[in-house]
């Protein structure tokens, strides 16, 4: 759609949308249209203009296979989502990027209208609100970790027995609706289900207001059913920011850098622990989450990261905010 790149950098309190009917009325039909370069394009919008949501727009609107029509940004009042009702009756997929309190609000409706939604972590603001939007199968939850090409270090199929995660940044207005639990360690409470699996069995969790009433560091030890064990770390009030990894088997351990791209393996049967690189594939993370979102949206794929799964990582970081708060240092 020409003018797209303008229309979303425009974006700011108030909506920019295309006319059309309501969300009540939304349909997936997934009727490609024909783009201005004869190319087709699925139509999608993006709900949010922050930091996640221009992100998404650029990217977006930079695939030749997606027709990005509008870019909408709510405005501050519960309930007020200007535009939304002006949304085309023919979109294909909407990527929901406000902040996490205002998901379950958002996404229901047009969830509940048949379309299909790429909604940033956490899901919702309180499992409460992340049950309501799991009854929907076209769902894909951002844990965007997940696609981080750092991981395709680890061996398919890979099972850690131990984990130990670490991840600062500095303080900024961004995630801060939240304790750092939902903001930052989420991340690594997803990859803790994803690599070590199990059901939770025990758990241990302290943390500290900094700058905010909430968490914003936290510390926690859990244990799962199959006898992992997993360390994690997670600060906003860094003054640089880490993002690293150790994932432990039977044969040796990876040691991962999330932030730098960098992995190294080290095998136990060796004399010495010497460490071995991985190479690590050049891979844009969201360009990623895209395509499998995207796959799915066409009928080519499952959804990746369903709410269903994603409830599960709620459900667990409920658990450590709980915690941390009552243990609060």
């Amino acid at each position: 759609m020409k003018g797209n790149t303008q229309r979303w950098r425009s974006c700011s309190a108030s909506s920019v949308a295309v006319p059309g009917g309501s969300v009540a009325q939304l349909a997936r039909t997934l009727q490609p249209t024909e783009r201005t370069d004869g190319s087709l394009g699925i139509r999608g919008a993006v709900v949010g203009c922050g930091h996640m949501g221009e992100l998404h727009a650029r990217k977006l609107q930079a695939r030749h296979d997606v027709d990005l029509v509008g870019v909408l940004d709510p405005a501050g009042v519960p309930g007020d989502l200007p535009g939304v009702d002006r949304l085309p009756t023919d979109l294909d997929f909407a990527v929901i990027a406000v902040p996490t309190a205002r998901h379950a609000e958002i996404a229901l409706p047009l969830a509940e209208a048949g379309l299909p939604l790429l909604i940033e972590k956490p899901l919702a603001g309180t499992v409460q609100d992340a049950l309501k939007l799991a009854v929907f199968d076209a769902i894909t939850v951002n844990h965007i970790e997940r696609w981080n090409p750092v991981l395709g270090a680890l061996p398919f199929g890979f099972r850690a027995r131990y984990l130990q995660a670490e991840r600062l940044c500095p303080w900024g207005p961004r995630g801060t609706d939240v304790d750092v639990v939902l903001d930052l360690m989420i991340h690594d409470l997803d990859l803790v289900l994803h690599l070590v699996g199990g059901e939770l069995k025990e758990l241990r969790a302290v943390g500290m207001p900094v700058r905010s009433e909430g968490v914003d560091i936290a510390e926690v030890w859990l244990e799962t059913s199959n006898g992992g064990v997993a360390t994690l770390t997670a600060s906003r009030v860094s003054r640089q920011p880490v993002r690293r990894l150790r994932a432990v088997g039977r044969d040796g351990y990876f040691s991962l850098d999330l932030w730098k791209q960098e992995a190294t393996r080290v095998r136990f049967q060796q004399d010495q622990l010497d460490a071995e690189p991985v190479a690590v594939a050049e891979r844009d993370a969201l360009e990623g989450v895209h395509e499998d979102f995207l796959a799915a949206v066409r009928g080519e794929g499952s959804w990746p990261v369903p709410a269903a799964q994603a409830v599960q990582v709620m459900v667990l970081a409920e658990q450590v905010t709980a915690q941390a708060r009552s243990r609060a240092w």
